[in-house]
């Protein structure tokens, strides 16, 4: 038996904070973007926290493969395609 989990939504394997509130992601079928966050951090009271970029460069991803962030703030998985400004070939 297998312990890895099907998962409907696109699993994230690698999350990297860039400059400008961007962040460098890579996926398990090894799609590599980059999504830009500063338009809905500014616009969402949620993301006050993200506002400071200390607290931005914590990010990370939790145990089903969505990004997140210490105190609770997280992104679903599968709406992170309107935030892509870049994408590389895979």
């Amino acid at each position: 038996m297998s312990s890895a989990v099907d998962r409907p939504w696109p699993t994230v394997i690698e999350v990297i904070p860039g400059d400008n509130r961007c962040l460098h992601v890579r996926f398990a079928d090894g799609r590599r973007v980059t999504l830009d966050l500063a338009l809905l951090i500014e616009r969402r009271d949620a993301y006050w926290r993200l506002r400071q970029d200390r607290y931005f460069r914590r990010v990370g991803i939790d145990p089903l493969g969505a990004i997140c962030w210490p105190e609770g703030e997280d992104l679903a998985p599968n709406g992170l395609e309107r935030y892509v400004v870049a994408e590389q070939a895979v």
